[in-house]
């Protein structure tokens, strides 16, 4: 049996500021709005899912859903002109954690920054590496 990942459910405290964040700021569409579930379309075939934490808790009670401590994951976004986008998300006023760099090491130009509940998005595209 195949398996396939279609979307994440990214765990969040305030719905309204999250949603906000991901469609207003990063322009994301939103496919379905649950009202403490809303899926967002990353791209043709996968979605980001904003699910409240306190929805999963009582969905799940058997579950322990504790906030993150530490850094154990990044979202990344891949854009076409990460230093346009990257002024326009300033220009909403998006704090960055890290300014756009180069990483011929990995082939991309990179930014991070955090959503409203401090996941970590790293924004990048391709660059040519030169040998």
């Amino acid at each position: 049996m195949a398996i396939e990942l279609t979307h994440t459910w990214l765990l969040v405290e305030d719905m309204p500021r999250a949603v906000g964040f991901y469609r207003d700021t990063l322009g994301l569409s939103v496919v379905s709005d649950l009202g403490q579930y809303v899926e967002l379309q990353a791209n043709e075939s996968f979605l980001l899912s904003l699910f409240e934490r306190s929805a999963m808790e009582q969905g799940e009670p058997g579950i322990t859903i504790s906030p993150v401590s530490g850094q154990h994951a990044a979202i990344v976004f891949t854009v076409a002109a990460l230093d346009d986008y990257c002024a326009e998300l300033r220009a909403k006023g998006v704090v960055f954690e890290s300014d756009e760099a180069d990483h011929p090491e990995w082939g991309i130009r990179t930014a991070f920054l955090r959503d409203p509940d401090g996941a970590l998005l790293c924004l990048h595209h391709n660059i040519a590496v030169v040998e």
